[in-house]
C-alpha cells in the first residue's frame, strides 16, 4: 500500500478521505434544487433531492469519521479548543441536512411551493453550517497541523513513525535521509 498509495499510507487518520462528498453533494443538491425550483423542472428537484440524500450519507460516514479522528488528538494538543468549535459546528449541520433529507423525501411526491422552499432554506443553512464548520477544520490543520506528522513530531508523539517522516521530508528536499550519502545533498545544493 506504501508504493501505490504513499499519501494515504501516511494518513493518521481517514477522516480527511471522507470531508469533501458532504461538502460538494449538499452544495450541488442546493444548486440543482434552486435550478429546479427556478425552472419549473422537475428532473432537477429530483436530481437535487438525491444529491441530497448522498450528501448526507456522505456526512454521516464524515461524522463518525471526525470523531474517530478526534479520539487520537491529545487534549492537551495546541488548537484542540477549535476541534470542539469544528464539532459542534459540524454537528449542527449534519443535524438540520438529517431534517432536510427527511422534508425532501416526505414531499417527494407532493411537490408543493411551502415545502420546496421548505428544502430551500434547510439547504441553505446547512451549506452555509457546513462552510463554517470546513473552515475550522481547515484551519485545525493548515494553521495548527492537527491531525498531521509534523504536529505529532513536535509535541513528541511520533511513536515509531519518526524514520518515515524524516525520509518523506528528505524525498521532498530531494535529499537522502541517509548520511552516508552526500551526493543527493551536494547535487541538490549546486
Amino acid at each position: 500500500m506504501n508504493d501505490f498509495l504513499p499519501g494515504i499510507s501516511q494518513a493518521l487518520n481517514v477522516h480527511p478521505l471522507f470531508v469533501h462528498f458532504p461538502i460538494a453533494l449538499w452544495s450541488f443538491s442546493l444548486l440543482l434544487w434552486v435550478l429546479g425550483q427556478f425552472l419549473g423542472r422537475n428532473e432537477l428537484l429530483n436530481a437535487g433531492r438525491w444529491t441530497l440524500y448522498a450528501g448526507t450519507l456522505g456526512a454521516l460516514v464524515t461524522l463518525g469519521t471526525g470523531y474517530l479522528a478526534a479520539d487520537g488528538i491529545g487534549h492537551d494538543s495546541v488548537g484542540h479548543d477549535l476541534v470542539h468549535v469544528h464539532r459542534d459546528f459540524m454537528l449542527w449541520s449534519v443535524g438540520l441536512g438529517l431534517l432536510t433529507t427527511v422534508v425532501a423525501f416526505f414531499l417527494r411526491n407532493r411537490g408543493t411551493s411551502k415545502g420546496q422552499w421548505a428544502v430551500t432554506l434547510g439547504l441553505f443553512l446547512t451549506v452555509g453550517l457546513t462552510t463554517l464548520g470546513a473552515d475550522r477544520g481547515a484551519l485545525l490543520v493548515y494553521r495548527y497541523g492537527i491531525g498531521t506528522r509534523a504536529a505529532m513530531k513536535s509535541h513528541g508523539e511520533e511513536g515509531d513513525h519518526g524514520e518515515e517522516t524524516e525520509e518523506a521530508e528528505a524525498h521532498e528536499h530531494g535529499e537522502s535521509s541517509d548520511p552516508r550519502d552526500s551526493s543527493s545533498k551536494n547535487d541538490h545544493h549546486k
